[in-house]
């Protein structure tokens, strides 16, 4: 499926939409018309200002001169007087190069060019004007000081010169937001997070100053840029395309909101009164690249990555275009995956081996009464699963360990539009169009099954934004901006992959080519899913700024209405997992391999198709108040009106849960079968079609200090505060559809007929396919599967402070040491309702759901000891319930240290070192799901965050050889660049966990036993940590081990590039580069297995990231 910008509902368009037919045309052209038509108060927020003081050679202030700035790519002045304190502020200005002129009867005129604004940015340009007639003048050529002046924000430009020479693996910008030392990104081998499948694959998902990896706000050219499902970044334009960014954060002005981490506004670039433009191709092929660690032989990778950008006048000095586009087809079939699969011992029911060292980090024996000695008896092995071993691939290794490739051939082309009008001196006007599509084709091998393990993706994102500054004096500018993106994402399977009814199980599996999710954890995972979201953003900003006295004022609004569409049939086929907690002759097996061939689940999970569409409203306004209290002074202050206003289900599928309903016996007159407790949209007091309230007295008040003791503006000492309040993705509520009655989720603990019948002994038997319909007199199933938000659900927000310090040294050297610290409350976790209760003991038939005689507690019978079940006999309609807890909390601490050298002298750096400590209760992850190992005492959740990395390193360099004046060195020496990238991160915080319900709650969050010290004195891929400090804690009790604090590997890399110039003419040039990606061929490490259910990866590493990656490229520019 693919989506139309046309129409916000689901549906299926031709490869020609796909490719950028007429509708792209239509698209553009609907934009420029839009352009042309909008009212003449319009916006760009992604700008800069000049201010400063002018004065004659005296230092007496000067009022009344007459300040005009000009872009000297394009022409555009702006004029603005001198006040009576002799100071002067030209805000909104977009990035580029300027020139600046003051001019006063009786003086002459001064000049100063080579002036260059990045995004964001508010240099101070005193002007001291020499006695004299106005015709003469005084040129200087010089850019502006480097020292922020005016704002208390923490920030960084990533400016063009590092975004288009900077070696980047995969040419994606997004990379160098972690040149802003307190940004962490997503660790790739932590799974969950918020920058899964179901997102573009360049999506940008980073930690800022603590925040969790959704907690940034992204802008393309000053409209919203992000994929409200999870509220990840969406992807940015190509280098060639891209002007600029800025990544800040910490006590953000006011007009910033509903995400506390920080801030990444990125340009696009625009046509100037020249023509310019480059054409580029960058090569890669497997053969120039090393071997990874783990693989056999090197990958197969060719790449091949080319377009170009142009772009110039319409009409000069009035009507401007840009236009970009970059292909991108990549073939290539790593064997870096690892798994483990039955061996031809295993498969004849000898577990020996595999349960030994060195298959195990220590022994494991099956018990007596299922196996003797660790052989199992023909008759025990499950035919169904001897069909599942027979599609996969046969291993040599004695412990069934395998390497194997999944082919990706993949399709990306982008394009970037943009057309920039300055229709008159007060009033300039721009529209832009970014779309991008990924295309990866789906693949399976008939002879391995795990390769049905990665879906076909067909994604678009596509990004409008139009938005006009209009000056309505010299002193007030009113700004407005309109913005809209799509992001549409599908996920397709490959033909002929089995489903579990097709191989024999008696289950309903009605999504063919798809087997499941089928797991048999620290073995292998078969868990490609099919589905479809679209989601939509609109976003519309007016914003005001004006000048008096000493006061620059700015008020505003921002409103966003967000739309997610969702077409999930990942629960119609049946999720089985094995995890060797099932119950055989009155014991468990231990070994999730075990009970597999035995055909022994552990967990059935099925439902109904997840279709849903959330909207959500976030409104918004602000007053911001920065007054210069004197020259060397100024107070920056604001208050922000942000409401938490929930998503809301606009099919209706929504519903809450009551405790104190449940206990009363108080019934949904919605649907009058439904279990007590349960209320749904049309009974009272229910909100709506939300699953939560409104609160709509969030008020978030900033301040900020900022004080230049000499008053130069060469050193400044800055300070604020502020609260930052978070705005819900649009998926954190996704899986309420899914609740009955109408995604129909039922869990099976331990199902009695195993793989052969898994819906044996469930009352009524398969209860499987799910209803279509849902009448008020709907019958609910035993055990269903539940997920909500309480009912006066708080939004999360965070308190932010800062200190920072910059002094510049010289003309280009700024060095910068900064304090962030921020407090997070009522961060959003999950949390189980409806947990099991340990019954010790043995018990007879009837007794909590026991057929048997045996222990009161198994897993098998988890619903029957939940709190709800044996509280009241309707009980047995839950089985899990989970509700979003408000209740979480996070700190976050960090010392900021950086250098800078603008680029002078043929040269540029960027360097900075964080020390920071990050502590929370539990991660965001696209799901809601338990967090808590113990629901009762959530402190004992407070340990190192995901995004903890204690210490980062980063350096950045761009240089030059100058032009020789010698012939030969001229033809030798000259023209020849290089640019570098060197990053160091500490390694990341681990938790151990059992790996199974050894505590028999049904949390699925048990953590072990510490025994002894965890560190050795060698840490190495085969024994990271002491294996042997951790052990199993008796049946129906929690381990006392902590949340995170194993260390994984730490990991240092450098990119290099190199090119040489060669000038074609005085106007065109071509350039020949090399890159190399981990140019040192250094091993970087992914972390380790800390499962102890998983003992034949318990403390060993077996996968690490890219080896040298070589690239090759030609670029003119002209």
């Amino acid at each position: 499926m693919r989506s139309s910008l046309s129409d916000c509902q689901i549906k299926q368009v031709s490869r020609h939409e796909k490719e950028g037919g007429p509708m792209k045309r239509n698209l553009r052209g609907l934009a420029f018309l839009a352009l042309l038509l909008c009212p003449a108060v319009l916006a760009q927020t992604v700008t800069s200002q000049i201010s400063g003081i002018v004065r004659d050679s005296s230092g007496a202030v000067l009022p009344g001169v007459e300040v005009k700035v000009t872009n000297t790519d394009t022409t555009a002045p702006r004029t603005i007087i001198s006040d009576e304190t002799g100071s002067y502020v030209v805000p909104n200005l977009p990035v580029g190069p300027y020139r600046l002129e003051a001019s006063l009867a009786g003086f002459s005129t001064y000049v100063q060019s080579g002036i260059v604004l990045q995004v964001n940015s508010n240099p101070t340009i005193n002007v001291v004007l020499q006695v004299g007639q106005v015709t003469s003048v005084l040129e200087v050529q010089a850019d502006a000081n480097m020292v922020e002046t005016h704002s208390n924000v923490i920030g960084q430009v990533i400016d063009q010169q590092r975004v288009a020479e900077l070696p980047l693996n995969g040419r994606n910008v997004t990379q160098l937001i972690a040149l802003f030392g307190a940004a962490v990104p997503r660790d790739p081998n932590a799974g969950g997070g918020l920058a899964t499948n179901l997102n573009y694959p360049t999506v940008a998902a980073f930690s800022i100053a603590g925040g969790q990896d959704n907690a940034t706000n992204y802008f393309l050219d000053g409209a919203t840029h992000i994929d409200s499902r999870t509220n990840v970044g969406l992807p940015l334009p190509f280098p060639d395309a891209l002007q600029e960014f800025k990544v800040e954060t910490s006590t953000l002005p006011a007009n910033y909101g509903s995400h506390p981490g920080g801030a990444v506004n990125a340009v696009t670039k625009s046509g100037t009164n020249a023509i310019h433009g480059d054409a580029f191709w960058f090569v890669r092929n497997g053969a120039m690249n090393a071997r990874n660690f783990f693989a056999p032989v090197r990958d197969s990778l060719k790449r091949n990555q080319y377009g170009g950008v142009v772009g110039g006048p319409i009409v000069k000095d009035k009507l401007f275009f840009f236009e970009g586009y970059q292909g991108t087809i990549e073939r290539t079939a790593p064997a870096t995956n690892t798994a483990y699969v039955p061996t031809r011992d295993v498969l004849n029911g000898n577990f020996q081996t595999i349960l030994a060292p060195p298959c195990q980090a220590r022994q494991v024996n099956l018990p007596s009464s299922i196996a003797n000695n660790n052989i199992l008896l023909p008759g025990q092995i499950n035919p169904i699963a001897l069909k599942v071993a027979a599609l996969l691939p046969v291993s040599a290794d004695q412990c069934g360990k395998v390497l194997y490739g999944v082919p990706r051939n993949t399709n990306e082309y982008q394009s970037v539009t943009r057309v920039d009008w300055q229709r008159n001196p007060n009033d300039q006007l721009f529209a832009r169009y970014f779309i991008t599509d990924y295309t990866l084709q789906a693949y399976y091998d008939k002879t391995n099954l795990l390769t049905a393990g990665t879906p076909g993706q067909l994604d678009r994102v596509q990004s409008i934004t139009l938005g006009d500054t209009y000056l309505l004096n010299t002193n007030t500018v009113n700004s407005f901006r309109f913005g809209f993106s799509r992001s549409a994402v599908q996920r397709v399977t490959a033909n002929g992959i089995p489903t579990t009814q097709e191989l024999g199980s008696n289950v309903w599996a009605p999504i063919k080519n798809y087997i499941g999710q089928f797991q048999v954890p620290g073995y292998f995972t078969v868990n490609s899913i099919p589905g479809y979201v679209m989601n939509n953003l609109f976003n519309v900003s007016e914003d005001v700024s004006m000048t008096r006295n000493k006061h620059q004022l700015a008020f505003g609004f921002n409103y966003v209405h967000a739309q997610m569409n969702a077409l999930g049939p990942f629960q119609m086929n049946p999720r089985m997992t094995f995890n060797g907690q099932s119950v055989i002759n009155g014991a468990v097996t231990g070994n999730a391999l075990a009970s597999f061939l035995m055909g022994r689940l552990d967990t059935l999970l099925q439902g109904g198709g997840q279709v849903g569409r959330e909207n959500q409203n976030l409104p918004a306004l602000y007053f911001q108040d920065n007054w210069k209290v004197s020259p060397r002074f100024q107070i920056n202050a604001g208050i922000r009106w942000d409401p938490f206003v929930p998503q809301e289900a606009k099919y209706g599928y929504a519903s809450q849960f009551d405790p104190a309903k449940f206990y009363a016996g108080q019934v949904s007159q919605a649907f009058i079968n439904a279990p007590p407790g349960l209320t749904f949209p049309g009974d009272k007091g229910f909100p709506g079609n939300a699953a939560t309230s409104s609160r709509y007295f969030d008020f978030a008040p900033r301040f900020g200090l900022v004080y230049d003791p000499r008053g130069h503006g060469t050193e400044t000492i800055r300070a604020g505060y502020g609260i930052f309040y978070d705005s819900s993705y649009l998926w954190n509520t996704m899986h309420i559809p899914l609740n009955p009655p109408w995604g129909y989720t039922i869990t099976v603990n331990t199902p009695p007929g195993g793989l052969s019948n898994p819906w044996q002994g469930y009352p009524g038997g398969n209860p499987f396919p799910a209803p279509t319909v849902f009448p008020k007199d709907f019958q609910f199933p035993t055990g269903g599967t539940y997920v909500f938000e309480p009912p006066d659900a708080k939004a999360t927000y965070l308190q932010q402070w800062n200190l920072s310090v910059q002094k510049q040294v010289g003309s280009d050297w700024l060095v910068t040491a900064s304090y962030l610290g921020n407090q997070t409350t009522h961060q959003w976790l999950g949390y189980e309702m409806n947990p099991a209760v340990y019954i010790p003991g043995s018990c007879v038939p009837g007794q909590y759901g026991l057929t048997a005689n045996g222990a009161c507690s198994t897993t098998g019978n988890t619903n029957a000891r939940r709190f709800f079940a044996l509280a009241k006999a309707y009980g047995q309609y839950f089985g899990s319930a989970i509700t979003v807890d408000t209740a979480g909390n996070a700190s976050y601490n960090a010392l900021l240290l950086t250098l800078q050298h603008r680029m002078s002298h043929h040269f540029s750096v960027l360097t900075n070192y964080t020390w920071s400590h990050c502590l929370n209760q539990g991660e965001a992850g696209q799901d809601i799901v338990n967090y808590y190992q113990d629901t009762q005492n959530r402190r004992a959740e407070w340990g190192n965050c995901a995004a903890d990395r204690r210490q980062i390193a980063n350096a950045s360099l761009v240089f030059t050889t100058p032009q020789f004046r010698s012939t030969w060195l001229q033809r030798l020496a000259s023209d020849w660049q290089a640019s570098g990238i060197y990053t160091f991160r500490s390694g990341s915080w681990l938790t151990i966990t059992d790996g199974t319900d050894i505590s028999l709650t049904g949390l699925g969050s048990d953590r072990p036993n510490v025994a002894a010290d965890w560190h050795v004195a060698n840490p190495g891929i085969k024994q990271w940590f002491n294996t042997s400090a951790f052990t199993r804690q008796p049946a129906g009790t929690l381990g006392n081990a902590a949340r995170g604090t194993i260390l994984g590997p730490s990991a240092w890399n450098v990119d290099a590039a190199l090119w040489r110039t060669f000038r074609i003419t005085e106007s065109t040039k071509m350039d020949l580069r090399v890159e190399a990606f981990n140019v040192f061929n250094h091993t970087r490490f992914a972390n380790p297995g800390t499962s102890l259910n998983n003992g034949n990866t318990l403390g060993q590493i077996t996968s690490a990231l890219d080896p040298r990656i070589m690239q090759l490229a030609l670029k003119l520019a002209f």
